[in-house]
């Protein structure tokens, strides 16, 4: 395996942001790229018989998005039984789905919401791999479908915030769910949304000392042709039953449709790359698409205060709409979107300095 050194360098604060104690660099390695040549979007992703699960999403098989091809679900789900072996396919979800919300919980890996072309999706289960064969166990549906929320388990809690009701909406949810894994006949609660916070779709989500975290993504509205245009968001919020919502520091801009949930690493959230109105306005219409950002922001709870830092150029690209989970102390980001509409196969690991 190709290890690559990802050296961070200190770009500077924010306006409004104080200095605090840096985090270690991490170091990524290149996995086996999935067994899909072209990769896929909107991934669930999780841990599950000691090996990593990745499942659904959705990519251009037959031609590009740029040359008019169309979008394609699938069902399949691969396994890696080490990170130093080869993928396979385990079998199939229920039915072809992506963009939805994915954990790791008791060996098991939690899929919530989703969608596909037509509709989005209420439905989730747990997924189970035993070495051999893959099985899949329903939960309650969530009291909506919602594609493009985000979430994590907290404990054995899992949160899904914010989201899109349908594939076509021109509004995001203002809702967050609740659902204790745990407890035999449990039902979804529903979580009062913190009354200044817009809606928003592709935001990040990170669990931390017993807190739900929500941060950035991109609220929706309609445009004069009823289409839905993007806001995006800096706004950053935590959640713990005993203590109700509370707003934290802003981001120093957003970071719409990075890797979810954030990277742990020590005492802080770390958030690898996104998408924010200063990088589109970079772009040029008829330029080839730079890639997105490669900037890293990392949050210190303790201290409430954001840190800017930028990886090395040629460390590997970064992707968005790709899932995060942690396997084997480190930090596996499978696949994504590396430019708009084009999706990489390639599997990286982060691990951070003890």
């Amino acid at each position: 395996m190709k290890r690559i050194a990802l050296l961070l360098l200190l770009t500077g604060l924010a306006p409004g942001m104080s200095a605090v104690e840096p985090f270690s660099a991490p170091a990524v390695t290149a996995l086996a790229p999935l067994p899909d040549p072209h990769g896929l979007a909107g991934m669930f992703a999780g841990v599950s018989g000691g090996a990593l699960l990745c499942a659904g999403g959705a990519n251009f098989p037959e031609q590009p998005l740029a040359q008019g091809g169309k979008k394609a679900w699938t069902d399949r789900v691969f396994v890696l039984p080490t990170p130093d072996g080869a993928w396979r396919e385990a079998g199939r979800l229920p039915r072809p789905n992506g963009y939805g919300v994915s954990a790791t919980w008791r060996d098991a890996v939690v899929l919530a919401g989703g969608g596909d072309a037509q509709a989005n999706f209420r439905t989730a289960s747990l997924l189970r791999w035993d070495g051999a064969q893959l099985a899949c166990t329903a939960l309650p549906d969530l009291p909506v479908s919602v594609a493009n929320g985000c979430g994590t388990v907290v404990g054995d809690t899992l949160f899904v915030a914010g989201g899109q009701e349908t594939p076509s909406a021109t509004s995001t949810l203002r809702r967050c769910f609740a659902l204790d894994l745990a407890a035999t006949g449990s039902k979804w609660r529903e979580i009062p949304w913190p009354p200044e916070a817009a809606g928003r779709i592709l935001a990040v989500a990170a669990a931390h000392d017993g807190w739900f975290y929500l941060f950035s993504g991109a609220d929706l509205y309609p445009n004069a042709k009823g289409q839905a245009e993007r806001h995006y968001l800096a706004d950053a919020w935590r959640y713990r039953p005993d203590s109700g919502w509370q707003r934290l520091a802003d981001l120093p801009h957003a970071v719409a449709a990075a890797p979810s949930p954030a990277l742990l690493s020590g005492s802080h959230l770390v958030i690898a790359g996104g998408v924010s109105p200063e990088f589109l306005a970079t772009l040029t219409k008829h330029s080839p698409h730079p890639g997105f950002p490669r900037e890293l922001l990392a949050y210190d709870p303790a201290a409430n205060t954001w840190t800017a830092v930028t990886p090395s150029a040629d460390g590997p690209p970064p992707r968005v709409t790709a899932p995060l989970t942690r396997w084997r102390n480190h930090f596996v980001i499978p696949s994504g979107e590396v430019a708009p509409g084009i999706r990489t196969p390639t599997v990286l690991s982060f691990r951070f300095a003890p």
